[in-house]
């Protein structure tokens, strides 16, 4: 059988906002409606790597990327700007907005998350809008409810570890252990991944050994 050329590879990173529906049922409209696109807007527009947005889901945002595969100090300095990025508008919001921050922020319920995954994807166009397609996408949508109990965290499948061809990814995640985690869906599979606690002093106080790495 002829492969088909419509078939590429994909790489996905997820970022995705925990606390999101707790906020949105607690907090004023007026608040999270200013709020939620703001951090949203910044999100999108600390995307280093040149990834597509796929989707915008209220919490989460789909970035991929076909082509040439990111290398890990690329992806690894991605996360870091994302996790920095999202934390430093909730000090903004702290600074210019005390008031609502501390009736609806002040409890440090908002975190972030953020999956990355590799796998082959088909894009099909839609009435002008790209549509991705294949199990890889549902992986990435999966992946973001599993068994994790850190609320911070870049979680790493193992199909993009092995992609990269490395055997420990350790060094480039200096802001803590990597831990081992899977996930077993009906259809798919168990899906296997290795996933780094984020804690923001150990992020931003390990930010140049990142930056030091060569790809």
């Amino acid at each position: 059988m002829e492969k088909n050329e419509d078939i590429q590879g994909a790489f996905f990173c997820v970022p995705d906002i925990t606390g999101f529906t707790k906020f949105i049922a607690t907090s004023d409209l007026s608040f999270s409606s200013d709020f939620i696109p703001g951090l949203l807007r910044r999100l999108i527009s600390a995307n280093i790597i040149n990834m597509n947005v796929g989707e915008i889901e209220g919490d989460a945002i789909f970035f991929y990327k076909t082509g040439r595969l990111p290398s890990i100090h690329r992806v690894a300095k991605q996360c870091r700007l994302l996790f920095q990025t999202f934390h430093d508008y909730l000090k903004a919001v702290e600074k210019d907005d005390p008031e609502n921050f501390a009736r609806h922020l002040a409890d440090g319920q908002m975190g972030l998350k953020i999956i990355i995954h590799y796998g082959e994807i088909m894009a099909a166009n839609i009435k002008g809008r790209t549509k991705l397609i294949g199990q890889n996408v549902i992986i990435a949508h999966k992946l973001l409810k599993n068994k994790i109990q850190e609320g911070e965290y870049v979680l790493l499948t193992q199909d993009y570890i092995n992609k990269l061809k490395v055997k420990d990814i350790s060094p480039w995640f200096p802001w803590g252990d990597v831990k081992q985690g899977s996930e077993t869906y009906e259809y798919l599979g168990e899906v296997k991944y290795s996933y780094i606690p984020f804690e923001i002093n150990e992020v931003f106080s390990n930010v140049l050994m990142i930056d030091k790495k060569t790809s």
